[in-house]
């Protein structure tokens, strides 16, 4: 016969209460740490506000354009791509084709793709050339020519979701390029997916910046290159 002493059954109860008091105090201890934590919280966002310069007030002019960045240059599309050296390449690529007239010269009635240090280099990659100077001048000469579009445009020109195809100064069938401009941030994108007959050989890619204006023309900067054919 087994007999059994009730202390076996009161000890696990007794620390059983005794658990539950250690955890009543800890979470009165949370509860008091919160309740003076949120006030001194508030406090150092409040001293931290009053040290902030209020926002200056601005007229807002509803003819201002973001997509237009400055007022035309006084100077050459040539003269411009000296001045930056962003079109560093761009420069040495015309000068080793010898075009210096066509980016100089003539009336304002052309569009050129300014290609940008980043474009150029992919150029420079696709050729498998460490330098300019290993191109042959007639690849040069075409790539060039590609960048010059024929027709004066700015986005505000364009209709949006419309294909438009204009042509460069490459002669014949490869000198097509397609302009597409879209809708929700007047972007410019160029021999984009979906152009009317667009080849698989085709590159595209969008406008980095647009509208500046010269002398001579209107010129948009390229971080890639483009073409309808390899040229």
């Amino acid at each position: 016969m087994i007999i059994l002493n009730m202390s076996d059954f009161t000890l696990p109860a007794n620390r059983l209460v005794l658990q539950l008091n250690n955890n009543k105090n800890k979470h009165m201890k949370n509860l008091i740490k919160i309740k003076w934590g949120i006030p001194l919280f508030l406090t150092l966002i409040f001293f931290s506000a009053c040290n902030l310069e209020l926002q200056k007030e601005y007229d807002f002019d509803e003819n201002a354009r973001i997509n237009e960045p400055s007022a035309p240059f006084d100077m050459t599309i040539w003269e411009f791509m000296n001045e930056q050296s962003d079109f560093d390449l761009m420069v040495q690529a015309v000068q080793l084709a010898g075009l210096e007239n066509i980016f100089n010269e003539g009336e304002d009635d052309k569009t050129v793709l300014l290609l940008r240090q980043k474009a150029m280099q992919q150029f420079l990659n696709d050729q498998d050339a460490t330098s300019l100077s290993e191109i042959p001048v007639q690849t040069l000469q075409n790539f060039l020519f590609y960048h010059v579009i024929t027709t004066r445009f700015k986005q505000h020109d364009l209709n949006s979701q419309e294909d438009v195809q204009f042509h460069s100064l490459l002669e014949g069938p490869n000198g097509r390029i397609n302009i597409w401009k879209w809708r929700r941030y007047e972007e410019i994108q160029i021999n984009r997916n979906g152009s009317p007959d667009k080849p698989s050989t085709a590159k595209s890619a969008s406008v980095f910046l647009h509208n500046y204006e010269f002398t001579n023309g209107v010129g948009h900067q390229m971080e890639k290159y483009v073409q309808w054919a390899p040229f």
